[in-house]
């Protein structure tokens, strides 16, 4: 389960974080491109985040730590201009 959680927290990460990238026009291997792109999209994650699957598998039930822990390291790798990888 906990492999589970980590993928489809990472997944949610990397496609947002792709989507706003494409449109913005930047590299992902710029980490300052990539940190500029994201600056105005920062709080658009968790509300997308709660209509995900994974989320309302995990909140306040099994796995909400586990959740909870790997969005903080995705977010977390996102404000420093990576992109989260499994």
């Amino acid at each position: 389960m906990k492999d589970r959680i980590r993928s489809e927290v990472t997944t949610f990460f990397r496609t947002f974080a792709l989507q706003v990238l494409q449109q913005a026009h930047v590299d992902p291997n710029d980490p300052r491109g990539m940190k500029l792109a994201l600056l105005d999209h920062y709080e658009e994650i968790y509300p997308r985040f709660s209509l995900t699957p994974v989320f309302h598998a995990c909140y306040q039930k099994a796995g909400h730590a586990k959740m909870v822990e790997e969005y903080r390291r995705c977010f977390s790798m996102l404000l420093v201009g990576r992109l989260p990888e499994y």
